[in-house]
This record gives C-alpha cells, structure tokens and sequence, in this order.
C-alpha cells in the first residue's frame, strides 16, 4: 500500500490533473473485496470502480456491495478481453440482465 500512495503522490505532482481514482474488482471477487475496497480508498481516496470479467456467469454483487456501504460508483464494466469491451456502466441495463 506504501507504493501505491507514492504513485498517487508522484501523480499528483504538477502539471498532472488527478480526477479519478478507479478500483479495478474482478466480478467474481467474493466478500473480501469488501475489505480491498476499505483498504484502497483510504489509502489512495479511491471515487469509483470498474467491474471486470462481466460477460461470465458471475452477476458481480461485490461491487454491488462495495457501492452500498461506501457509496463509490460503478464507473466501468468489462463484458469481454480488449479495451473496446470496457463500457460505460448502466444501473438499469445491469439489473435487468440479474433476472435472465
């Protein structure tokens, strides 16, 4: 966690623009992504998470959880391998697609 909080330092540094700080959950994270969030955020001042390896079975609840208890937004979502697969997260697309 040290190393992290120097990259966010060194990011910091003039003439960066520092705007986000996203965590990065794999969907099929179980509760202790719960605790890595905890840890992350106070460590870096984490502002959303990005929801990876969507396009599997898994429905992604940590995330879900994460967004509930620490009130960090679901920025991203990954359904797929490449960059282009990386899309901008919708609530309503996301629930509907629990119940199919």
């Amino acid at each position: 966690m040290e190393e992290l909080k120097k990259v966010r330092r060194i990011a910091e540094r003039p003439p960066a623009l520092l705007t986000e700080v996203l965590l990065v959950i794999d969907a099929t994270t179980g509760q202790n992504g719960l605790v890595q969030a905890k840890q992350f955020t106070e460590a870096v001042g984490v502002t959303g998470v990005v929801l990876t390896k969507l396009d599997g079975t898994a429905r992604g609840g940590i995330a879900l959880a994460i967004q509930t208890e620490m009130g960090l937004p679901i920025k991203l979502v990954g359904l797929g391998e490449t960059a282009e697969d990386l899309i901008e997260f919708d609530p309503e697309e996301y629930v509907e697609a629990l119940f199919v």
